[in-house]
């Protein structure tokens, strides 16, 4: 893949990674659970076939510590962000698809 085709690709799930944070971040919190060793916050939402989840870490001060947002289309994760206090930042996953539009429909709800 082409370095701007990589470029506009990270660019759009950011921008997608934004829109299902500003609905994550306002959900009740699920509970802790246990995400490669660590303990995380859950955060949670589903509607209309679009699900998707937030786990940031339960001890704070800890800069590694990732934080993680997935998005699912109709059971199947079509987007996976993580990043850390310290500035390190991985996109997983991103397939580009409908859901991109119910995402932005839905999150002009929020």
């Amino acid at each position: 893949m082409r370095a701007i085709d990589r470029q506009s690709r990270l660019k759009r799930a950011k921008k997608l990674g934004r829109l299902a944070y500003d609905m994550l971040r306002f959900e009740d919190l699920v509970g802790i659970i246990a995400v490669e060793g660590e303990d995380k916050y859950l955060r949670e939402f589903e509607h209309r076939g679009l699900s998707g989840s937030y786990v940031t870490p339960s001890r704070s001060g800890r800069p590694y510590e990732f934080s993680r947002i997935q998005v699912r289309h109709l059971g199947h994760k079509v987007l996976e962000l993580r990043w850390t206090k310290a500035g390190d930042f991985q996109m997983v996953a991103y397939e580009p698809g409908e859901w991109e539009e119910l995402l932005e429909r839905l999150a002009n709800v929020f």
